[in-house]
């Protein structure tokens, strides 16, 4: 098991930071967590939906939802496997169109 550096934790969660811009504001994301564990990295979307009618009486505006999107293997510099959260079985299993890569496109293939 090959653990990442602190440096590259670091830029890995700076890269992230920067590159999930792109997706919040979009289909309901308000935000898009990490947190490494060991040598994986997991990736969690938080979404806002509509309060209904109890969040609209008592002004409570939005309620939000945190779900599962991936886990990312380190591999080495710049190069993470990927896995997606699957709700059907409850765990991470291989991407049909994607394996292995950058931590951008492991971000990219998990948003389609």
């Amino acid at each position: 098991m090959l653990l990442p550096p602190p440096k590259v934790q670091e830029g890995a969660l700076s890269r992230l930071k920067i590159h999930s811009k792109k997706y919040v504001g979009k289909r309901g994301i308000k935000e898009i967590r990490a947190h490494f564990q060991g040598n994986h990295l997991f990736l969690q979307v938080v979404k806002e939906a509509k309060g209904g009618l109890i969040g609209r009486m008592f002004g409570m505006g939005e309620v939000r939802g945190v779900g599962r999107l991936a886990r990312l293997e380190y591999l080495g510099p710049n190069k993470w496997k990927f896995l997606i959260y699957k709700y059907d079985t409850e765990k991470y299993g291989p991407y049909p169109d994607f394996t292995e890569g950058a931590i951008e496109a492991c971000l990219d293939a998990a948003a389609r």
